[in-house]
């Protein structure tokens, strides 16, 4: 079985992994929380390549089509 590697993005007050049960997915996927904001779309999409899901918790965070 594939393991997905999981991106949270913007969780600048570090709570993503303690505010949800990421347990169904415990030897499914690897969760990369990531708490600095990356206004650079071309910074955001580097940092992303690797990554089959991406979790945006910043209402802010604007989906640009480039991404």
């Amino acid at each position: 079985m594939k393991k997905y590697k999981i991106a949270v993005l913007d969780d600048y007050q570090n709570v993503a992994l303690e505010s949800t049960d990421w347990s169904v997915l415990r030897g499914r996927a690897d969760i990369a929380v990531f708490q600095d904001h990356l206004a650079d779309p071309d910074a955001v999409i580097e940092r992303l390549q690797p990554f089959d899901v991406v979790c945006v918790r910043r209402a802010g965070r604007s989906s640009k089509r480039k991404l």
